[in-house]
């Protein structure tokens, strides 16, 4: 699996003259250039891309192209995914909270009368 870290290197080169050759590259100067307007500076018609910065941006454009699908193949990493592998983390019991706090007692109610406690009884008499 060596191979892989040398064609992730070369990827990761690829991209970085890729930005850079397109950073470096002269923009349109008038604005009718823009929208297709602007007629071409030199004597026997638009060149193209022949310049060396047009270039080397195909060029990096289709090395990291390439590179990209062959690592989408299933056999270059790996059939497995991300998850497996890994452990299952144990969940963390927690205490219950009570869902809403019961309000304190005010002075002018009166708590409710319980069933559990007998009635009075009236005296008996004999």
């Amino acid at each position: 699996m060596w191979w892989v870290y040398v064609l992730l290197g070369i990827y990761i080169l690829t991209c970085v003259v890729l930005v850079t050759a397109i950073l470096l590259q002269p923009g349109k100067a008038d604005a009718a250039a823009l929208f297709g307007g602007g007629a071409s500076q030199t004597a026997f018609g638009p060149r193209g891309t022949v310049n060396v910065l047009g270039w080397t941006t195909w060029i990096a454009a289709a090395i990291m192209i390439l590179l990209a699908l062959v690592f989408s193949l299933p056999r270059v990493f790996g059939p497995k995914s991300v998850v497996q592998g890994g452990e299952v983390p144990v969940p963390i019991e927690q205490p219950a909270q009570p869902s809403q706090p019961t309000p304190p007692p005010t002075p002018e109610s009166k708590p409710p009368a319980s069933s559990t406690q007998p009635a009075p009884s009236a005296p008996q008499s004999k």
